[in-house]
């Protein structure tokens, strides 16, 4: 067991999890994975609330090069509040 880091570093993106990237155009913009498709992975983006969609190599080699780190998981309430949030933003409303 891991003390101060029980996040295992995953290439792929969790539900639940908070990633914040560190460095380059979007420093300081916190993502919750919410979906992906055949080519991309789509977060929501904090605090500008906004749809982020990232291609899958993109994502991976941010995670693998330091530029995306796993901050925390999520609670469950918390992350229904940003699913809810993208869905707003993907239909328009």
């Amino acid at each position: 067991m891991h003390l101060f880091f029980p996040f295992k570093k995953a290439t792929h993106p969790q539900k639940r999890y908070l990633y914040a990237i560190t460095t380059g155009t979007f420093a300081g913009e916190l993502l919750t994975y919410i979906e992906d498709d055949a080519e991309s992975f789509m977060f929501l983006s904090m605090p500008k609330m906004i749809i982020r969609d990232i291609p899958k190599n993109t994502f991976t080699g941010g995670i693998s090069g330091g530029i995306v780190d796993v901050v925390e998981k999520m609670p469950t309430a918390v992350y229904k509040i940003c699913v809810a949030q993208y869905k707003k933003l993907k239909n328009g409303k």
